[in-house]
């Protein structure tokens, strides 16, 4: 199931791949941040062959907890890449309850 897909190395490699094949950039790191995590979740589902149930849950875990699928974006990136993307990363942690504050009723 979907625990062991994240395990599998060739998952995480083309995930990562995928992502550090596009210019690494804030409003993509802000977009995932927030939880927008379908595409990801697709791709996931068409490289290990996930039932349309399995991707609903991935998709699910990875909202609920972004920074794990930033992780795996991450897995095979320099040590540069890496550092500057979870720095952002922290400093949209920082600034998110302002944006949470400022778009509620």
């Amino acid at each position: 199931m979907t625990a062991s897909v994240l395990s599998d190395a060739r998952l995480v490699r083309a995930l990562s791949d995928e992502f550090l094949s596009r210019r690494v950039d804030y409003k993509a790191l802000e977009s995932l941040h927030r939880g927008n995590v379908a595409d990801w979740a697709a791709a996931a589902s068409r490289f290990a062959a996930l039932s349309d149930d399995e991707e609903r849950q991935l998709a699910l875990r990875w909202e609920g907890n972004p920074r794990e699928l930033l992780d795996i974006l991450l897995a095979r990136a320099d040590e540069v890449t890496a550092r500057r993307c979870r720095t952002a990363w922290v400093s949209l942690d920082r600034f998110a309850p302002f944006v949470r504050a400022s778009s509620g009723p």
